[in-house]
C-alpha cells in the first residue's frame, strides 16, 4: 500500500467518523429527558446560580451539589438567561466543546509539522472513542468542556516559547479546566514540569496565571462558601471507596481491548526505537524530540488520570475521555513520515474501521478470562444502543408533558423533574450518597417527613422506593403506575441505559400519587 493511498484512506475514515458523530449528536440533542441520569443535577445547580442561591451549601433535602468545580454549571446559568435552561442547552455546550477538542487535536498535530492525514488521524481516533467512553461526549455534563479547555491550554503552552502572552493564556485555559473539573490538577503538575522543556523562560507566566486563578480562586471560594467548597471538591471524594483492581488491571485491559491496532502500532514504534523512527531519513514532517516527550508524557498523565477516575466509587467510563484524547494526540504525533508511514497509517485505518463496526465489552474477559471470554467481549455496533427511536422519543416527550401537570413532585433519581413540574428542585439520590452518614440520615429523615406530610402530589422512582421512605409512602400514597421493559423511559448513556450496563437494568419505574390526588 502506497503512502498516498494510506493517507487518503485515513482522511476518508476520519471524515466518516466526524459525520457519524454529527448524526449521533443531532439525533440525541433534543431528547426530552435525561440522556444520562445525572444531567438534571447540572441544570439544578445552574438554576440555583440564576436564583442567587448557594451552590455549595450545607447538605440538605433542598440541594447537594455534585462533587465538582462549578464552571460548567456557571456557563449554563449565564447562557440560560438568553436561552431556555434545559437539557438541550447543556448538550449544545458539550457538543461545542467536543468540536473544540477535535480542532485542538488538528492544531496540535499540525503544530508538530505533521501532514494533514496525521491531523485527521488524531481527530478520527478521538471521534472513534465515543462508544468506548460510553457515549459521553454530548451529554449535559462537564467532561467535554473540561477536556476542551485543558487541551487548548496545553496546545498553547507547547508553542509558547518566546511568547509570554501565549503562556499566560495557556495558563488561564488550564486553570479554567480545573474550575470545570478538578481532575485537571494532575495535568497542572505535569504541565509545570513540561513547561521547563518547551517554554522555560515563559513558564513563570503560565504558572503564575494558574496560581492566581486556581489558588486564589479556591481561597476566595472557601471564604464565600464558609469552607464548603473544599469539602465538596476534595474532602468528600476521599470518603469514596477506591477499586484497586480497576486501577492496576481493568483500566489498562479495557484500553488495550478497545484499541488493539493502536496498541500494536505503539509497541512497534517503541520496539523499533521511537527517536530514530521519528527522525526518519530526512523527509519533510520530522517531529522534534521535545514534541514527542511533551505529548508522550501528557498521554501517560491522561492514562493515569483515566485509571484513577475509573477506580473511584460509582465511576463511569467517561473517566476514559482524557486517555482517548491525549492517546489520539500522541499516536498522531508519533506516526512516521516516509519510511514505515503506510504501515502505520494502515493500523490507524484498521482501528477506525474496527471501532466503527465493533463495540468493546470487556467485562466478559474480566469475569471469565481472556481465553474463555474473548469471543463474547465484542458485539456488533447497534445504533439502537446509541440513538433513541421514535417510541423512546415519544414516551419521553409524553412523560415530560405529564410532569408539567403533575404538581409538587419528588423524583430522587431525576431531581430536575421537580423543576419541570413547577417546583424548586430537590436533592438527588447521588447527592444523598455523597455526603457523610450523619448528613445522609438527616436528609432522609427530612424527606420522609415531607412524604408523611403529603408535601408532594407525585413521587417517581427508578426501581423500588428506598427502605427509609417506604413506611410514609405506604401510609400517604398509592401506587398509580408501574412501567417495565420497553415501557420505561431510560437514559441512553451510563447508569440504567442499555449501553451503559454490563447486566441490563431491569428495575421498574414507579409512580405514586397522594391518595386524594389518585385517579378515581
Amino acid at each position: 500500500m502506497s503512502v498516498v493511498w494510506a493517507r487518503r484512506g485515513v482522511l476518508a475514515l476520519a471524515g466518516l467518523w466526524v459525520v457519524v458523530l454529527a448524526i449521533c449528536f443531532g439525533w440525541r440533542i433534543g431528547f426530552a429527558l435525561e440522556l444520562e441520569w445525572m444531567e438534571g443535577g447540572s441544570l439544578h445547580q445552574a438554576l440555583r446560580l440564576q436564583q442567587g442561591l448557594a451552590i455549595y451549601p450545607e447538605p440538605s433535602a433542598e440541594f447537594v451539589p455534585f462533587l465538582y468545580t462549578p464552571l460548567y454549571t456557571a456557563l449554563l446559568a449565564m447562557l440560560g438567561w438568553a436561552l431556555p435552561l434545559d437539557f438541550a442547552l447543556a448538550r449544545v455546550v458539550s457538543v461545542a466543546a467536543c468540536v473544540a477538542v477535535g480542532l485542538g487535536l488538528w492544531r496540535l498535530v499540525g503544530q508538530e509539522g505533521k501532514p494533514r492525514a496525521h491531523q485527521a488521524a488524531a481527530v478520527g481516533l478521538w471521534c472513534s472513542g465515543y462508544v468506548f467512553s460510553f457515549r459521553w461526549y454530548d451529554v449535559g455534563r462537564a467532561d467535554s468542556l473540561f477536556l476542551a479547555l485543558l487541551l487548548w491550554g496545553l496546545v498553547l503552552l507547547r508553542g509558547a516559547r518566546g511568547r509570554p502572552r501565549r503562556a499566560a493564556l495557556a495558563g488561564l485555559l488550564v486553570a479554567l479546566a480545573f474550575w470545570t473539573k478538578q481532575t485537571a490538577a494532575v495535568f497542572v503538575l505535569a504541565s509545570g514540569l513540561l513547561g521547563l522543556l518547551v517554554a522555560p523562560r515563559e513558564l513563570l507566566w503560565f504558572a503564575a496565571t494558574i496560581a492566581v486563578v486556581d489558588g486564589g480562586g479556591v481561597l476566595l471560594g472557601q471564604r464565600i462558601t464558609g469552607g464548603q467548597l473544599w469539602a465538596y471538591i476534595y474532602e468528600l471524594h476521599q470518603s469514596h471507596a477506591f477499586n484497586a483492581e480497576r486501577f492496576t488491571r481493568k483500566t489498562w485491559g479495557m484500553f488495550g481491548h478497545a484499541a488493539p491496532f493502536l496498541a500494536l502500532l505503539l509497541v512497534g514504534r517503541f520496539a523499533g526505537g521511537i527517536w530514530g523512527l521519528a527522525r526518519g531519513t530526512g523527509v519533510k514532517g520530522q517531529v522534534d524530540r521535545r514534541g514527542l516527550i511533551y505529548w508522550g508524557v501528557l498521554m501517560a498523565t491522561a492514562l493515569l488520570v483515566s485509571a484513577l477516575g475509573y477506580s473511584t466509587q460509582w465511576a463511569e467510563p467517561n473517566a476514559f475521555m482524557p486517555g482517548v484524547c491525549f492517546g489520539a494526540a500522541f499516536v498522531a504525533v508519533v506516526l512516521p513520515v516516509g519510511r514505515g508511514e503506510a504501515a502505520a497509517l494502515g493500523l490507524v485505518a484498521a482501528q477506525l474501521v474496527f471501532a466503527l463496526l465493533l463495540e468493546p465489552r470487556y467485562q466478559a474477559i474480566q469475569e471469565r478470562g481472556l481465553r474463555a471470554g474473548f469471543w463474547d467481549s465484542y458485539a456488533w455496533q447497534d445504533p439502537a444502543r446509541t440513538l433513541p427511536d421514535a417510541g423512546q422519543r415519544g414516551r419521553a416527550a409524553a412523560l415530560r408533558e405529564e410532569l408539567r401537570a403533575a404538581g409538587p413532585t419528588l423524583a430522587l433519581q431525576r431531581p430536575w423533574w421537580s423543576v419541570l413540574a413547577g417546583g424548586p428542585g430537590h436533592v438527588g439520590s447521588m447527592g444523598i450518597h455523597d455526603v457523610a452518614p450523619t448528613q445522609q440520615r438527616a436528609i432522609e429523615r427530612e424527606l420522609a417527613a415531607r412524604v408523611e406530610a403529603g408535601v408532594y402530589v407525585a413521587l417517581y422512582f427508578d426501581g423500588e422506593a428506598p427502605a427509609w421512605l417506604r413506611s410514609p409512602l405506604q401510609r400517604r400514597y398509592t401506587l398509580a403506575r408501574t412501567w417495565r421493559g420497553e415501557e420505561r423511559v431510560l437514559p441512553m448513556t451510563g447508569y440504567m441505559s442499555a449501553a451503559g450496563m454490563v447486566t441490563p437494568w431491569r428495575g421498574p419505574q414507579l409512580v405514586y400519587l397522594r391518595r386524594e390526588a389518585s385517579p378515581k
